[in-house]
């Protein structure tokens, strides 16, 4: 059994993500230039990488994850399958715009978030002083 998840990721989405690379790894060159070293041990440089050349060639960006564990669907609650539908419904959001929207305690969110996180069903980015929640889900879809 397993969840496939798609997700598409917004004008607002991708300067989101460049600015957040940006501030994590630094300017696009200075990206290539550690890819060029051949002990580049750093994974997040070659999906900052690749998340930068197609912002850069104003490609679509679109995500596919596959999650086969089974402890996902104790992650699953309907507090959380409500981040989902704020996430979708108003793009970008942070921890504490959800708090406000869902009228919750801002631990309780956070949790949910982190949750959420871990199983990688939103994608988290650190953007200016905020973590911030990118990416439409546009397909989300259970297998047996």
């Amino acid at each position: 059994m397993r969840i496939i998840i798609k997700r598409k990721y917004s004008e607002e989405d991708r300067k989101i993500l460049m600015r957040s690379i940006r501030d994590k790894l630094g300017r696009y060159e200075k990206i290539v230039n550690k890819l060029k070293i051949k002990k580049c041990t750093e994974p997040e440089i070659g999906e900052g990488f690749l998340i930068l050349q197609a912002i850069r060639n104003n490609d679509d960006i679109e995500e596919e994850t596959i999650i086969e564990d089974k402890k996902i669907f104790n992650v699953l609650t309907s507090k959380r399958f409500e981040i989902l539908e704020i996430l979708n419904e108003k793009g970008p959001v942070s921890i504490k715009k959800i708090k406000n929207l869902t009228k919750r305690n801002y631990k309780n969110v956070y949790d949910d978030v982190s949750s959420l996180s871990n199983f990688i069903l939103i994608n988290m980015v650190k953007y200016r002083k905020e973590r911030v929640m990118v990416g439409k889900i546009i397909e989300f879809r259970i297998e047996i």
